[in-house]
This record gives C-alpha cells, sequence and structure tokens, in this order.
C-alpha cells in the first residue's frame, strides 16, 4: 500500500485538559472561519483521509472563507475506551473557545462516525453549558449499537457484564480483556461500552429502532442548520436499516435539517474513493454556501 503524499498544515497549541493540546489547521490560516472536524472511535487527527479534499475544494470555492481544523481530544485513538461524549464536549469547547479568540467568526462541527454523536451531544447547550457553534455536518451517523449488535458474537454478554458491573458501582472498571471480540479490542470501561451497545445509552443517537418521541427529543435539541449525509454502501450499516427513511424522519422531527442531506454514492464508511470524496467535499461546499 503506498503511503499517502505530505501535506502541509499549521499546528496551533491551545488551552484544554488534554496534556499538550494542539489543533492542526488544513487550508488558508487568514480564514474568517472555521470547520472543526471530529473523527470517530479509533481516530484522531489525520486519519480520516476526505477531510484534505474537503479543504482544496472549500479553499477553491470563490465565495467561502474556511479552514478545517482537527482535533486531538482525550477519546482520540483508543482513548475512547475510558472516555465519554461528555469529555469530549469539554474538549470540544475548548478549542471552539480558541478559534473565537483568534477571531473565527463562524464555526461549523463536522462529525464522522461516532463524531457524530459528539455534534448532537455539542448541541446539548443546556446540559453542558458550552460554547455555541453556527452549523452541524454529520457525514455516516451509525447507530454503534446496531453495528456493534450485528459484529459482536457475545454482544448480550458483554451488555448484561456491562450492566451488572454499573450496578455495583464499578462502571470505570475495565471489562475482561478475554471477552472483548477481535477488532475492537482495546481497554475499555463498562461505562462506556454499555454507553455504545445499550439502548438508550449516552451514545445511543442514530438507531434505527427508536419512536417518533425519542427522535423529536434527539432532534429538537438541533438549533442551527444541519447537513445529514449517510454513506451508500456503509459496512456498518445492518441491512434491515433504510438510511434514506432515516433521514426523511430526521427532517420530520426537525426542519433545521437541510435539504442537501444525502446518501454519498457508492461510499464505504469512511469515503475511500475519490469519486465520493469529490462528492462529499462539493456538497459540504454548497451547505456552507447556504449558512452565509
Amino acid at each position: 500500500m503506498v503511503a499517502p503524499a505530505a501535506f502541509p498544515l499549521t499546528a496551533h497549541p491551545y488551552k484544554s485538559r488534554v496534556n499538550g493540546s494542539c489543533a492542526y489547521e488544513l487550508g488558508p490560516t487568514t480564514a474568517k472561519n472555521a470547520i472543526l472536524f471530529i473523527g470517530g472511535l479509533f481516530d484522531g487527527p489525520h486519519t480520516v483521509g476526505y477531510t484534505r479534499t474537503v479543504a482544496k475544494f472549500v479553499e477553491e470555492a470563490q465565495d467561502l472563507d474556511y479552514s478545517i481544523f482537527e482535533i486531538r481530544m482525550r477519546s482520540s485513538f483508543i482513548g475512547f475506551g475510558r472516555s465519554s461524549l461528555k469529555n469530549d464536549v469539554e474538549d470540544i469547547s475548548a478549542l471552539v473557545k480558541y478559534l473565537r479568540s483568534i477571531g473565527r467568526e463562524k464555526i461549523v462541527l463536522f462529525g464522522h462516525s461516532t463524531g457524530c454523536q459528539d455534534c448532537m451531544e455539542y448541541a446539548n447547550y443546556e446540559k453542558h453549558g458550552n460554547s455555541p457553534v453556527d452549523g452541524f455536518i454529520i457525514q455516516a451517523p451509525v447507530s454503534d449499537r446496531e453495528a456493534l449488535k450485528k459484529d459482536f458474537p457475545n454482544f448480550d454478554e458483554l451488555l448484561a457484564l456491562s450492566e451488572k458491573m454499573i450496578a455495583n458501582g464499578d462502571e470505570k472498571e475495565y471489562m475482561p480483556a478475554r471477552m472483548i471480540p477481535a477488532g475492537f479490542d482495546v481497554p475499555i470501561t463498562a461505562y462506556r461500552l454499555h454507553s455504545l451497545i445499550a439502548k438508550g445509552g449516552d451514545d445511543d443517537f442514530f438507531s434505527s429502532d427508536f419512536d417518533e418521541a425519542t427522535r423529536k427529543q434527539i432532534w429538537g435539541r438541533i438549533n442551527r442548520p444541519i447537513l445529514v449525509l449517510h454513506s451508500e454502501e456503509d459496512e456498518y450499516v445492518p441491512a434491515h436499516v433504510n438510511q434514506d427513511a432515516l433521514r426523511k424522519l430526521y427532517k420530520e422531527a426537525n426542519p433545521l435539517v437541510s435539504t442537501l442531506s444525502g446518501s454519498i454514492p457508492d461510499a464505504s464508511h469512511a469515503v475511500y474513493h475519490a469519486e465520493g470524496r469529490e462528492w462529499l467535499a462539493k456538497r459540504v461546499v454548497q451547505f456552507l454556501q447556504s449558512l452565509s
């Protein structure tokens, strides 16, 4: 496999609860506005390759003035196993405050995969008292509960043990390593695993089995425009889930769901192919133009 080519960026040290925190900017450092990109489980700065495609298209758009910032959080890479969405909101809010302090006018959160959960949780300003943003983009908003139920052969056993540990006050203790399926073998607390796989867990925002009242409660917190982009061939979406139908339900739950929302043609979860990345980048440009 050929290594990706070198690319330039600007590193921004800033104050947060992350030791040695630093954000990484793609695009013009003189931009008036910022896109703050948040990856999913196992991600960190530069692990989602399409950010550079998006940065290129955004920079080339004559009527836009944005750059992209990638964030390293306490949950980045394998840190998610001992972290939470609450921690993520704190880390993201610290960067939002920094971006405001250097004069960025509009700030749009852009989540990929579990980063979509971060966007939804971030929008709960009443709960967190965090710094508001001006819009949201979520790409591959997949239910971890439904995805892991499909992939974990011992799903029910893991759920039962995590519930037992939490009931015994051991939510911060790690799940037994021997029980964690291959491919997901990271140290993970009972709390975080339960958050990911339990119905109504803290990470459970996009499951297809929610009733209308639950969807309205979740999507009602969004008070700024949001672009919802599914991947048409997402390998983490179970066969019974209709993503097009879900987007329609999200739009019914909140009219701020953009009419530009859609499925990226032939795209995998992280949009590995160039055609999909360009489609995604063009749709992001259109959405940003709609915020002007």
